[in-house]
């Protein structure tokens, strides 16, 4: 077996792949390219109608006995291009740029994410030196948008014990559980009324960093909804005309404009002590706050004193940012919440609360909590976009036998194990093979689903030699 061939065939899969079009959704092209691959090798597959492709290897002679293993990647890619490009992601291969040990693409994101992990289950599966037990190769599918080809997949025909993900973009990391999350949008129509004896002013907050609402949530950053609701709550006699405020549900929310009246003259005068008063990190530096008077006779119909008090009481109950840390991996969030969207207009309410967590449990435990108190202001409550958590197995077999194959091609130096506050797919296949094994790897990949995407080409053959002791330490 000789590794330098294998890795130069690994980055010819690569290359290959680049040459098959597989935007999400669009994945009817390189499943037929996986399957014309299984049939020249005479390998077992399958291919569903989500376009999820399964091809099993035979043991190697002598290794029948060993634990099957299953490796994963994801065969879609998000697919962006310059503003002057004139690529057909549905056509065009992309064009591949190769200097200095970097793959980069022309114009185009690169695709590695998670092409190169596809490329790495076809090496394994093509090589026929390599001594291996039972293999199973699933490439799944829309994982950029909702991870929906793992959660339809059919596994029951996998016949493996362990489980190693090739979608990970820090070689010198292993990422060894996920949280789960839900969305939730709490929505209710109010009666507007035009104010009487009061005059209409705007509260803008705006240059705040925002961010990841996972993997950002334990920075600190402030989200311009709830401080938009700490600063009105001050307002005694506030009427809501409008609110607008975050984009995402999973992004913490950094600009808020809300439209409100009052017959106070000056209610930035109410804020100040908040505002003056805020744990602000360097990232929200930027911050601005403002009111201003609304001075065109422009026409406002608001919502009454009560009703503007529920919603301001219901995003201040809501329970939000870090809510639990993990008590197995020290500096993980193990629950959290995020208020990424508020709109309110013409009466019509709508906020939605991003929940997250390692253990299911304790999401559940949270989204009840937080339904109450809606309920209890007679808002509508629908919860959308769910997806399992993977928790941390601190008695993974796995887990030490990468830490030693990883030491053995780094000089002894230790990896990153870490578990993250965000989604992958190890969630949506442990929520259905519980007692698998599992880690996810991966090589240096930077700038993913941009134009800048550079896949780094000397983390791809270390990552090799890693995965290839894991192997052999396994069996």
């Amino acid at each position: 077996m000789d590794r330098e061939k294998m890795y130069y065939k690994l980055i010819n899969f690569f290359k290959e792949l680049s040459a098959v079009p597989r935007n999400s959704k669009h994945e009817d092209k390189i499943a037929e390219y996986l399957c014309d691959f299984a049939k020249q090798r005479n390998l077992w597959y399958r291919k569903d109608e989500h376009n999820n492709v399964l091809i099993k290897k035979k043991a190697s002679l002598g290794y029948e006995s060993k634990d099957t293993i299953l490796f994963q990647a994801h065969t879609d890619m998000v697919c962006v291009k310059t503003e002057d490009s004139n690529h057909d992601f549905s056509k065009d291969p992309i064009e591949i740029i190769e200097q200095d040990e970097i793959l980069k693409a022309k114009d185009t994101s690169l695709g590695a994410d998670d092409g190169i992990g596809v490329a790495f289950l076809m090496l394994l599966l093509d090589e026929e030196d390599l001594k291996l037990p039972r293999i199973e190769c699933l490439f799944t599918t829309e994982e950029e948008i909702g991870m929906n080809g793992a959660r339809d997949f059919d596994y029951s025909d996998i016949e493996a014990r362990y489980l190693i993900n090739l979608d990970g973009e820090e070689e010198n990391t292993a990422i060894v559980g996920c949280a789960g999350g839900i969305s939730i949008e709490y929505t209710r129509e109010d009666e507007i009324r035009e104010y009487l004896g009061k005059r209409a002013f705007t509260l803008d907050i705006s240059g705040l960093y925002g961010g990841h609402s996972g993997v950002d949530i334990d920075k600190g950053r402030i989200n311009s909804n709830y401080l938009a609701a700490r600063l009105l709550k001050e307002i005694k006699d506030i009427e809501i005309i409008s609110w607008k405020g975050g984009t995402k549900d999973n992004a913490i929310a950094n600009r808020t404009s809300v439209i409100f009246a009052t017959a106070t003259d000056n209610p930035i005068d109410y804020m100040n002590n908040i505002i003056e008063n805020l744990d602000i990190t360097d990232e929200d530096a930027g911050m601005l706050v403002s009111v201003h008077e609304n001075k065109k006779k422009a026409k406002f119909m608001s919502i009454s004193n009560k009703n503007s008090i529920d919603v301001l009481k219901l995003i201040l109950n809501l329970k939000q940012d870090v809510i639990e840390w993990s008590k197995d991996v020290r500096g993980l969030v193990e629950t959290s919440g995020n208020i990424g969207v508020v709109n309110i207009s013409d009466g019509k309410i709508k906020i939605i609360e991003s929940l997250r967590s390692s253990i299911d449990s304790k999401k559940d435990s949270v989204k009840d909590y937080n339904n109450e108190i809606a309920k209890s202001l007679g808002f509508k409550i629908s919860e959308y976009g769910a997806y399992p958590g993977w928790k941390y197995n601190k008695n993974s077999k796995l887990e030490k036998i990468y830490i030693e194959a990883y030491k053995a091609n780094h000089n002894g130096n230790n990896p990153i194990i870490c578990a993250i506050h965000a989604g992958v797919e190890c969630g949506m296949i442990f929520e259905k093979l519980p007692y698998l094994d599992m880690i996810s790897l991966g090589p240096d990949v930077e700038d993913v689903h941009t134009v800048n995407e550079t896949l780094y080409l000397k983390s791809c053959k270390t990552l090799l030699n890693t995965l290839l002791d894991m192997i052999k330490n396994l069996v």
